[in-house]
């Protein structure tokens, strides 16, 4: 018990670290830039593209697809133990978002899920909503390794073949490893790993492939959206700019932070990779995505949240 307390304290510690750390890395890159005034990045804040009803259309509705698109994924997951409905899907979706907002990895979600299922279907719903996660990560993992490989070849040419060489040894060791690995004995989590390729092989290939595309879409979709703000307040080009947001969330997925505290992290990163714009400029465009894609969303599920049915949880008293 004392060692698992004790992982509970470190693995807090690590998240209160990656923050104080994200923050201070912020100040300090903002701090040493001689041309910012607050003055006058108020001013030519407002006076931005930003505001024009036009863009603030086009910002909502990327946000709407984004979150409409998670939806869909849910569902189609979902559909494995049950049917349920789009609006259905969107309550479950919505409630989750919000109950994960102050847990790291989304962590909330998986236990505000099997609150729609009956108690012998939480095992498979806590996997269904991994599977849906390790799709979006996967999906994040294949374009920020393709933006990191234009990133290098723009800045560290000289290193584009040693990172092709390590690429190309990672799926080959994941290859040889598939192969090797006894899936009867392998176990995640407590979890058999022969039981988890057999639920995943019993989930019907329409299926599977609907889980990709609604998660290429998503990423997609907000990727655009971080890409589109930095256009409308520094006129950069796609070009050049898309694959450092790939490589901005590749690097931001990695690290343990809560969501509410996640726009710290990725706006540390992004202040990292986007080193030829002005940070004020990359923070702002992260708050910016945090405020419409992670609070705005987290303000819908709290009607979820305390509209939410707790009599079946509610044992009666006998007397």
């Amino acid at each position: 018990m004392s060692t698992y307390k004790s992982k509970q304290y470190l693995f807090v510690l690590l998240k209160v670290i990656v923050v104080i750390a994200a923050l201070g890395f912020i100040y300090h890159r903002i701090s040493t830039q001689e041309i910012f005034t607050v003055g006058g990045f108020i001013e030519n804040f407002w006076s931005s593209p930003l505001f024009q009803i036009e863009n603030m259309l086009v910002l909502a509705t990327l946000s709407f697809l984004n979150w409409l698109f998670e939806i869909f994924k849910w569902q189609v997951l979902a559909s494995k133990l049950k049917k349920i409905s789009l609006a259905e899907s969107s309550k479950q979706v919505l409630t989750a978002h919000t109950s994960s907002i102050f847990t790291p990895f989304k962590m909330g979600e998986y236990g505000a899920k099997t609150l729609f299922f009956s108690k012998k279907q939480i095992k498979k719903v806590v996997f269904l909503n991994f599977l849906g996660n390790m799709t979006q990560l996967s999906v994040t993992l294949v374009f920020g390794f393709i933006g990191l490989f234009f990133f290098l070849k723009w800045n560290f040419p000289q290193s584009l073949e040693g990172y092709l060489l390590l690429m190309g040894l990672g799926l080959l060791l994941l290859f040889l490893g598939k192969r090797q690995i006894s899936v009867s004995t392998l176990k995640i989590k407590g979890f058999s790993l022969k039981k988890i390729t057999d639920f995943i092989k019993s989930i019907p290939k329409t299926a599977c492939i609907k889980i990709l595309l609604f998660s290429g879409a998503r990423y997609v979709f907000f990727s655009f959206q971080f890409f589109f703000i930095l256009y409308l307040l520094t006129s950069e080009s796609w070009i050049e700019t898309l694959p450092l947001v790939f490589v901005m969330y590749l690097f931001s997925s990695a690290l343990p932070v809560l969501q509410l505290f996640d726009f710290a992290v990725k706006g540390s990163v992004a202040v990292l990779v986007f080193s030829t714009i002005p940070a004020q400029i990359v923070v702002l465009s992260v708050l910016i995505m945090w405020l419409l894609n992670a609070m705005l969303p987290a303000l819908l599920g709290s009607y979820f949240v305390l509209s939410f049915d707790t009599k079946k949880f509610i044992k009666p008293v006998i007397k």
